[in-house]
């Protein structure tokens, strides 16, 4: 042994790499392209997914932390969820395939390659209704934010799919806060909820849980249509509202009030700057095997 003071943490650090290039990426639910999960991300980082694009930048210490702490959060509360209970029934890790629902918005490809797991589907013994939920894990920050505002779009738009795609009543989103704010009164641990039926408005005022999902479903086959020609899709990236717009300036990878905020936090920043914001042949950059 050594003695380097921080030995223990470069160990666990180097381990997290080794062991995220040994699993390689994620492969779908139902092996399809498109992954419910990339709901609210820019159309070019969809495309890179489907085409199995590597990944130019390498997870902090702190990233890899951050998905430790919210996978034992999930499934902590996916184990309890799973208790026995005469009040409802509770399935984790649902895979739901939306090719078929992928139909619902037509126009210039019959149907495209869209699937996921869901955190979990809660059946109410009493009425037979089915939600979908989803569990996300935030910053004080996030937390403070969402306990003023509600869920933000993209979260609400992947439950909205899951939903669609399971034929279900509607969804249920979770928020946990994985750190405190104590100008906001956040503490480490709070859990915040919202219930959304299919056809209620969402915390915008304008839309419906199901139009979102359509909403989403048009992004999926927008991606869909460049991943058919072999190409990445222009950097198209949408705002708080849902418009897709193109960035031609990118932040670079997390830098400091860099915008769009999405840039700043994608696996594919590097590759993505080093490229026109047109649509280019995936030829052009390195894949990695599924």
């Amino acid at each position: 042994m050594d003695n380097q003071e921080q030995w223990v943490q470069e160990h666990w650090y180097q381990h997290q790499i080794n062991k995220r290039e040994a699993e390689g990426p994620k492969p779908t639910a139902f092996d399809t392209p498109q992954r419910v999960s990339d709901a609210g991300a820019c159309i070019r980082k969809r495309t890179m997914s489907a085409h199995g694009v590597a990944e130019s930048e390498q997870f902090t210490a702190q990233s890899f932390m951050a998905f430790e702490l919210g996978n034992a959060i999930h499934e902590s509360i996916q184990e309890a969820l799973g208790t026995d209970t005469d009040l409802w029934d509770f399935e984790a890790e649902v895979p739901i395939d939306l090719t078929e629902a992928s139909k619902l918005v037509g126009h210039g490809i019959e149907e495209f390659g869209l699937s996921g797991h869901c955190d979990g589907i809660i059946t109410d013994l009493r009425h037979g209704t089915r939600t979908i939920l989803e569990i996300k894990t935030v910053s004080g920050y996030a937390a403070k934010l969402a306990w003023q505002n509600g869920p933000k779009r993209e979260h609400l738009s992947q439950a909205a799919l899951y939903c669609i795609g399971a034929e279900a009543d509607g969804i249920l989103i979770v928020y946990v806060a994985k750190e405190g704010d104590w100008r906001a009164g956040i503490k480490s641990g709070d859990v915040m909820q919202w219930e959304y039926g299919l056809n209620d408005i969402v915390p915008d005022g304008e839309q419906t849980v199901y139009n979102l999902a359509l909403d989403e479903l048009r992004h999926f086959q927008y991606a869909a249509r460049y991943y058919a020609k072999g190409q990445l899709a222009p950097a198209f990236v949408p705002n708080d509202a849902g418009e897709l717009v193109l960035v031609h300036d990118r932040p670079e990878y997390m830098q400091k009030g860099g915008k769009p905020w999405n840039c700043v936090y994608c696996n594919y920043n590097t590759t993505c700057r080093s490229l026109p914001e047109d649509e280019v042949p995936v030829e052009m950059i390195e894949r990695s095997k599924r």
